[in-house]
């Protein structure tokens, strides 16, 4: 896992923010649960038991300050998140204000647990949509106590997620509703690493899982007797307004300067009425305004998750805002696909592959001729020869809308 405050200045300077060498060697590269309980196989009873893994209290005191001045550097440099941050604004609780429930996604930094109820009235269960909304609390492993690096690195990308967060609203990006009220300090106020949490909105499938979804549905169809295609539009133009929907939301953060960094159907979600959105902003960074689109900026390398990663992203090259275009074209094509890319590799065979040889997934000849031109674009070596993502969105809604029309066909 690597973290968002590395850098804001093109790759023509010299200077390197101070947490670039932490973070650079800490990729964010591990199979984990998602927050929507999609798990990578079972949770154990001893997995469910975090135990008692308190922080000294001359560790939690560092941990505060560190991730205070860390924290502080990074908003510094984050016109758009000065700007716009409404953290403060917002609901906080107590640990004792509500009854956790189950734990539906865990990993290498964070748990993210139902919350069963709240104990307390507030603003968040006042809301109209209260009595059928339900949420989760997402805080930092506590195991984290015993790897000081990591806890140093998860604490800042988990402060910082609450800044972005709750400096972007837009539909199909998942929506922070409270935090911890101590804030930072929780810290070292509960002595835990799991003292300061936030609390989201729950979904309730991911990208992957409705992938998964998709290609039983795609079986079932290719049973069905001749002539139905209308059923096979339908399936498609579902999958195209996903597609469209998540390119929305990276046009929306691109349009403000926020690198997304960490594209995957494990990142995007739908809600409990079907609406996508994209969470977890760990790896989310703003990058400054510069005059030329093109310009590059010196960040940390091995950032995100190696099936998606951007070319020069894996070869610690300077890049840009095209990083997220090149790991969206990849996700578009697992999408179209329903295929995992790359499957069959691990991810330092994957890096390889795209670094060294150029490979890139297969594009079948029987996809319209946009979304083939679309995808050798998005992931092509060189960064300018890619569309930014208004192009993308735009592109992909005049496929969608020629295949939903009377007698539209896609393939």
């Amino acid at each position: 896992m690597a973290s968002s405050d590395e850098s804001v200045e093109a790759a023509t300077g010299d200077r390197r923010h101070p947490a670039y060498e932490l973070h650079r060697s800490c990729e964010r590269d591990t199979n984990v649960t998602n927050m929507t309980g999609d798990t990578f196989g079972s949770i154990s009873d001893g997995e469910k038991d975090e135990g008692d893994y308190a922080l000294t209290p001359d560790l939690a005191e560092r941990l505060v300050k560190r991730t205070e001045m860390r924290v502080a550097q990074v908003v510094a440099s984050s016109a758009y998140v000065q700007r716009n941050c409404t953290l403060y604004q917002l609901p906080r609780f107590e640990r004792d204000d509500f009854v956790l429930g189950d734990l539906i996604a865990f990993g290498g930094f964070s748990n993210v647990y139902d919350i069963d109820h709240f104990k307390v009235d507030s603003e968040l269960t006042e809301e109209p949509e209260s009595a059928t909304q339900k949420y989760v609390v997402k805080h930092l492993n506590p195991k984290l106590a015993y790897n000081p690096k990591k806890l140093v690195v998860g604490a800042k990308d988990l402060v910082m997620e609450a800044h972005f967060l709750s400096a972007l609203n837009h539909e199909n990006i998942i929506q922070l509703r409270a935090w911890s009220a101590a804030g930072i300090a929780g810290f070292s106020a509960a002595g835990r690493a799991d003292g300061f949490f936030l609390i989201l909105d729950r979904l309730e499938i991911t990208l992957a899982k409705k992938i998964s979804h998709w290609r039983e549905e795609e079986k079932q169809r290719k049973t069905l007797v001749k002539g139905r295609n209308s059923e096979k539009n339908k399936l498609l133009t579902e999958r195209l307004q996903t597609a469209i929907d998540i390119a929305s939301a990276v046009t929306y953060l691109h349009g403000r300067r926020i690198l997304f960094r960490d594209l995957k159907p494990a990142n995007v979600g739908f809600s409990p009425d079907g609406v996508l959105k994209i969470f977890d902003f760990g790896l989310a960074v703003e990058i400054p305004h510069h005059d030329d689109p093109e310009t590059t900026f010196k960040l940390a390398g091995n950032t995100g998750t190696s099936r998606y990663m951007a070319v020069e992203v894996i070869r610690k090259e300077p890049y840009n805002l095209k990083a997220d275009v090149f790991s969206y074209s990849i996700l578009l094509w697992e999408i179209m696909a329903l295929t995992k890319p790359y499957d069959g590799l691990l991810g330092h065979q994957v890096k390889e592959s795209v670094s060294i040889f150029g490979e890139r997934p297969s594009v079948p000849r029987s996809w319209p001729v946009a979304i083939r031109r679309l995808l050798r674009r998005g992931w092509s070596e060189s960064i300018s020869n890619r569309p930014d993502m208004q192009e993308v969105l735009t592109t992909l809604q005049k496929v969608h809308d020629s295949c939903s029309k009377p007698g539209g066909k896609f393939f």
